[in-house]
């Protein structure tokens, strides 16, 4: 048991101490993270500053030359006063960043020392981590130092201005005052290295104390030496199973490496018919583009048809207006044939006169009749043409209507050619993409490879390390299975022990519940004896008080006779009612009570009652004497079942103490 008890405290003290180690842990990781924050800020406010410096250097060399005319220009005294606002801002955040700076230095001083007390990797990590944010500081304080030096030189400048001098000058007029300023400016370096001398001591003071620590801490780190075994073999544990874990990773590195290649050349696969799609819809584009273009060659040739159809249409027109007008024209010529006739009639009365001019008429007449005959042949003919040209012209217009049709059904192939090209190509430009998509893809596989590549690198030299660190556990596994094997013979032996320990406990149960049942059924016979006792108390009770209301009733009686002997043995029966001590039994009671029951009776069958004798009196004086003395058996019962009680619960006790 005591055993027991020691490794129960050890395992006590092993968990609580690595929960302080781990809450330790996370303490120095936020003081790092603090101070890695911290060290930004002071840098980026550096920065600013240093920008604001820039600006004010800048403004120095504007401000030189207006030292002597700064009076006359306001705009120059703005610029003065702002010049001085500036310095002022600049100095005030120089005070702030050197404050920060100097708590930075201490608390870098302080984990610095809290670290190297452990030497844990994750604490070697954290050191590295130190020294950078120490070089930082370092650093800033370079930088803060420099802003201190250009921000002197700039209040000199302000200075030789609010005078109203230049700089030779002031040096000519207040050498004196000059020197005087130069060793104040050339204390500053001085101060410093003062302040830098009593930090390196205060780190001195600081290192001596932690040193001290640190001997008092090695003397308790004999002691946890032992704590540290116990934590080496669950960290031989944890190692072996993060070494079964890496093999597993590694081989599920490898899997995932050859399905990957396996990924990579369905892709190529996927690429090289894509490339062979890719020709076969360039030579099928190429094949629609002659397509196209000897349709168009056909389109032009229709055109010129059409063209040409059009033309001799416009002629066959020409020629139906020169037909009317030949008619118009014939028109005419029967209107001066009318004419002429009305002439010639008018003329019959000089026909002497007109003869000559009749010959000629006639001559006239006949050429006219031929142009006439030939007019109307030309008519014939016309019309002819005009029906032949009808005929070509309807011919002509269905030919148009047909071309038109096949011009229509032409230009919807050419559409529909047209959307063909647009899908080609909007499938080129698809699967240019998709060609593009893949290249990245293949890119990332390629970059997704050498990753794993790297990682399995890595897992390798993990390994490495795994192996020769789980070389030294199991030298260590080898001291711990000597001292496990003593421990299960130890654990063995006290299982045997504990074993027969509950076999006597459950023998000791067994009794325990056999003598509680005894104990109840003694209980159920003296609590039925009691009741039993109870009612016949009850019941001696009662026939007590019927013996008292006879008794009183006899004494009436005697008293109503009047006799002197009855009156002296009623006097007898009182006095020895108090003074009898004679205790007879139960039967003596019972056939006390039998009388009683008779003489009971009696009184009831016998309507006048009989005078009693002596003897009579001096029976009935017992039977109450006895009855008075049965009055006190309920509470010697009741007493006795009490004490059988107690004494139940005593033995009990006894038993289970003992157990």
């Amino acid at each position: 048991m005591e055993e027991t008890s020691q490794e129960d405290h050890g395992e006590e003290a092993l968990s609580s101490r690595s929960e302080e180690e781990e809450q330790a842990r996370e303490g120095m990781f936020k003081i790092l993270t603090k101070l890695e924050i911290d060290s930004a800020y002071t840098s980026e406010k550096l920065l600013n500053l240093h920008v604001l410096l820039m600006h004010l250097l800048a403004w120095d060399n504007d401000l030189e030359g207006m030292g002597t005319t700064l009076g006359s220009s306001a705009a120059s005294f703005e610029k003065a006063l702002t010049f001085d606002l500036l310095c002022g801002i600049l100095e005030s955040e120089l005070k702030d960043v050197d404050e920060v700076l100097d708590e930075l230095e201490a608390q870098i001083v302080d984990t610095s020392y809290k670290l190297s007390a452990c030497k844990e990797v994750s604490y070697n990590v954290m050191e590295g981590k130190l020294a950078e944010s120490a070089e930082s500081l370092k650093q800033s304080r370079g930088q803060v130092s420099e802003i201190t030096l250009q921000l002197a030189q700039l209040r000199r400048t302000l200075h030789y201005i609010r005078n109203g001098t230049s700089e030779n000058e002031e040096s000519v007029e207040y050498s004196g005052n000059n020197q005087d300023l130069r060793q104040k400016y050339a204390l500053r370096p001085s101060d410093l290295r003062h302040k830098n001398a009593l930090r390196m001591l205060e780190k001195s003071l600081s290192r001596e104390l932690e040193l001290e620590k640190k001997l008092m801490e090695f003397q308790q780190n004999e002691e946890q030496l032992k704590l540290k075994l116990h934590y080496t073999e669950e960290v031989s544990s944890r190692m072996e199973e993060a070494s079964e874990f890496i093999w597993g990773r590694f081989l599920e590195a490898e899997n995932s490496s050859e399905v990957f290649m396996g990924v990579s050349k369905e892709l190529v696969g996927r690429l090289q018919i894509i490339q062979f799609s890719q020709n076969g819809a360039a030579q099928r584009e190429a094949e629609l583009k002659a397509k196209l273009e000897d349709i168009t060659a056909q389109l032009e040739a229709r055109d010129l048809e059409v063209k040409q159809l059009e033309g001799t249409i416009q002629e066959n027109q020409e020629i139906v207006s020169e037909v009317v007008t030949l008619r118009e024209h014939v028109k005419l010529t029967e209107q001066k044939l009318k004419d002429t006739e009305v002439e010639l009639k008018s003329v019959n009365a000089s026909k002497q006169e007109v003869l000559v001019h009749l010959a000629e008429m006639e001559n006239a007449n006949e050429s006219v009749k031929e142009s006439l005959f030939e007019a109307e042949s030309r008519a014939e003919s016309g019309e002819t043409k005009i029906k032949e040209l009808n005929a070509a012209n309807l011919e002509l217009t269905e030919e148009l209507s047909f071309l038109k049709d096949a011009d229509d059904k032409k230009t919807k192939k050419v559409n529909s050619l047209e959307k063909q090209l647009r899908e080609l190509e909007f499938q080129l430009q698809n699967s240019k993409v998709s060609s593009e998509a893949f290249q990245e893809q293949q890119n990332m596989l390629y970059s997704a490879i050498w990753d794993m590549e790297t990682l399995i690198e890595d897992l390798k030299s993990k390994a490495s390390k795994a192996e020769s660190r789980t070389e030294t556990v199991e030298e260590q596994c080898i001291v711990l299975s000597t001292t496990n094997s003593a421990l299960n013979k130890e654990v063995t032996s006290l299982r045997q022990r504990a074993k027969s320990l509950e076999a006597s406990l459950d023998l000791i149960n067994k009794e325990k519940e056999k003598y509680a049942q005894e104990i109840a059924t003694r209980n159920k016979l003296l609590m039925d004896m009691v009741m039993q006792l109870s009612s016949e108390r009850e019941r001696i009770k009662e026939q007590l008080y019927s013996l008292a209301k006879e008794n009183e009733k006899l004494r009436v009686n005697q008293c109503s006779e009047g006799s002197k002997y009855q009156r002296n043995g009623t006097y007898d029966g009182d006095k020895e009612l108090p003074t009898t001590t004679d205790g007879g039994g139960i039967g003596g009671l019972a056939e006390s009570l039998q009388e009683g029951e008779t003489t009971r009776e009696e009184p009831q069958n016998n309507v006048e009652p009989e005078v009693p004798s002596a003897s009579e009196y001096s029976s009935m004086n017992t039977e109450i004497r006895r009855a008075s003395n049965l009055r006190h058996i309920p509470v010697f019962a009741v007493a006795f079942v009490l004490f059988l009680s107690f004494f139940a619960l005593a033995f009990v006790k006894g038993k289970t103490s003992s157990i």
